[in-house]
Parts: C-alpha cells; structure tokens; sequence
C-alpha cells in the first residue's frame, strides 16, 4: 500500500513526539516533586547509579513508562497541530532514554523521572505558551498589598457556597461591572463557567456606566424564578518583580499600567491638589468622558493618595469606595425591576491582575444580598472572608 511522504513524515514526527510526552506523563504518575537544580556532585552520582543499572532494572523502569504510553500518543498528535518543534522536546527524548535506566523503580524512578519530567515539562510548557508562572516577588507583593485575595477558581466556588442558600445557579444571571481592559475578562468567563450568560455594566476603570437603565434592562433577562450577581471593583496590576500598578501583557515585550485609565485619573487629580492644574468641568462631547468621571469621582481621594506611603496599591481602594456608593444607589433605584422573588447579591472588590501564566486574583471587600425592594437580607462578608474595608477621612 502506498504511504504519501507527508503521512509518513507525520507518522514518524508522532512517534519522536511520543516519547517526549511519556516521560511527561511518567511525572504524573510520580508523586508531587518540585523541580530544583541538580548539583554536581548528584549529577555524577546519578550518572554513575545509571550506568551500573542492568537489564532487569531497566524493564521495570520500561514498565512504568508504559502505564502512561496511550496518553503519550494522544498527547503528541495534539502537538502536531503546533508549528515547529521546541528543541525542549530533543531534551525530552534524551531524559527519557535516560529515566530508561535508573536504579531503584520505587525511588529512583520516582523521583528521577519526576525531576527530569518537572524541568523538561517546564521548558516544553514554557516553549508552546510562553507562560512562565507566579514568582515568589509577585506573591508576596499580592499577599501584602491585597491581603485576603482569593484566586479566581477559589473566589467562584467561595460565591457559590455562600449563594447557595439563596438557589443560585444556572438560571441566576451575572451582572459585571469591570473595567475594559481585555485582562479583566478572565474573571468573568470564571464567573460564566458557574453561573452562565454574563451582563456587562462597566466601563473605564469599573465603574457601572450602565447606570440605572442597564441595571433594569439586565433584571429583565433573569430567567423565571432566578436572581442576579452583581460584581464590580476596580482592577490594578502586579507584575513579576512585585511592582503594583504594572503588569506584563500577552505578546508585549514591555508591560504597561494596569489600570491606565487609573493612573492617568491619579495623575490629574495630583495635579489639581497641587495646583498644577485646574478642574476640567463636565464633557461637552462624549468622546472622552468615561475618563473624564473617573477623575472627577477620584477627587475627593487626592489628599490620602498624595499622603500614602505606595499611591498605586491605595489607589484601587479609593477607586472601589468611589464605585461602592455608585452601586448602591444604582442598585437601590432598580432592584424593583428584579421580579418574584429574585435576590440582588452585590459582590464588590478589587481585581489583582498577575503576568500570563498565572492565575489573576480578587479581594472581595463586600459582599450583600438583597431583596426586590431593597432591603439587605444577609451580610456575606464573613461567609466569603472578605477582606478589610478601606476608611477615608
């Protein structure tokens, strides 16, 4: 039977790329090993401990590799949907003739295969994303600007337990008032995957430009028996050297301000409290003037900005009890178009926007629920272990 050159060029790519991928998923099956550089003297005594092996040692090694071989095959035929192959792979099939003949098949091989897995796995993921994951910078700075944050997975299923009581689910309706920044868009797709279809209120900043009508014309799309999720907060950036304010972007070289249109409203409010600059009055043409608000809204906040010790960490706590009022009002004036007995849960915040690769954060800062005609029925905070209330002279 004839084989076309380019089947069989992609039958053999398949099968280099196979081994690659077995000895990935021999790490899966060895217990939870974190990846740290070998020294010298134990890379010559695992040279050494691999070239005493004999054949028995290494059919047992064999054995284990071929417990993940079927999910090997599948794994590198997905890998031919990518253009080119990273050299992280050569360096896979070599560690994986390596692994082939360790000593011990209970220890060696767990840990061998784990350990040349963790750092070729790592290369090879780094390779086809580009996604380098959370440093140890970015989590302590996260940790200590925004304590109480809670990664976007967590902060679902946080919602979700705390909401249940009230039957929310698939025909509650999310509610989002975030800013346009495409890196805010992760939180609501997480948001989605529980909850379903998702209304956008916001604008620059976050702040709920949506207003009152948008607030009605969403309570009108609840399905029948269901209730609402209302999420809103600014977002701020923290980058891989733990910088606030900054994070790295997709694709960019050079990160940038994270929120931009925050930065730039601190900028224009330190110039008006040191009298650089004057009050801009209301916009007369709409072509700037979300941003016009957000530093008209950040105005009475200038004296504690100019006063803090890091302006680009107080700034989104300003930012959210600025949109805190707002939606209150907001939500005050249109509950009422919430039929039945929906519910209005108002979760507020602050996103933590972290490089790709990692996952993005929110600090819940109050969480209420509320009834069809306004009245709070239940304080959630501590059911979500929101974190501390920003207080403004």
């Amino acid at each position: 039977t004839f084989v076309p050159p380019v089947s069989c060029a992609l039958i053999l790519a398949t099968m280099k790329l196979s081994a690659a991928f077995v000895l990935l998923g021999a790490a899966s099956q060895a217990a939870a090993f974190a990846p740290q550089p070998m020294g010298a003297s134990t890379a010559a005594r695992v040279s050494t401990e691999l070239e005493m092996a004999n054949g028995a040692k290494r059919a047992a090694a064999r054995k284990v590799l071929k417990k993940v071989g079927k999910v090997a095959g599948a794994a590198a035929s997905v890998t031919l949907a990518t253009a080119g192959v990273p050299s992280s792979v050569v360096a896979a099939k070599k560690a994986a003739e390596v692994v082939e003949t360790v000593d011990n098949t209970k220890t060696l091989v767990t840990a061998g295969a784990a350990f040349a897995a963790g750092l070729v796995s790592n290369s090879i993921l780094g390779s086809l994303t580009g996604l380098a994951g959370p440093t140890a910078d970015m989590v302590e700075s996260v940790d200590k600007s925004f304590p109480g944050a809670q990664k976007n997975k967590e902060l679902v299923k946080n919602i979700k337990s705390a909401l249940d009581k009230y039957g929310y689910g698939k025909d509650s309706l999310v509610a989002t008032s975030l800013c346009a920044d495409e890196v805010n868009r992760v939180l609501e797709k997480d948001l989605g995957a529980a909850f379903d279809y998702n209304f956008h209120m916001g604008g620059l900043a976050g702040f709920p430009f949506g207003g009152i009508t948008s607030f009605g014309a969403m309570a009108s799309h609840i399905p029948d028996g269901g209730s609402c999720l209302v999420v809103f907060g600014p977002h701020v950036g923290v980058d891989s050297t733990g910088k606030v304010g900054t994070v790295e972007r997709r694709g960019r070289a050079n990160g940038g301000a994270c929120c931009g249109s925050a930065v730039a409203a601190s900028g224009y409010v330190s110039q008006v409290h040191t009298g650089a600059t004057t009050k801009y009055g209301p916009p007369e043409v709409p072509d700037d003037a979300q941003q016009n608000f957000v530093g008209t809204a950040l105005l009475p906040y200038a004296a504690h900005l100019e006063a803090a010790e890091d302006k680009m960490t107080e700034l989104p706590y300003a930012l959210y009890d600025a949109q805190k009022k707002l939606m209150d009002t907001i939500v005050q004036a249109g509950c009422g178009s919430v039929a039945g007995e929906g519910k209005v849960a108002v979760l507020g915040g602050i996103q933590v926007n972290t490089p790709p690769g990692s996952s993005d954060n929110f600090l819940p800062l109050s969480f209420e629920v509320f009834d069809n005609k306004g009245t709070m029925i239940e304080d959630l905070g501590n059911a979500i272990e929101a974190g501390k209330k920003p207080t403004f002279a």
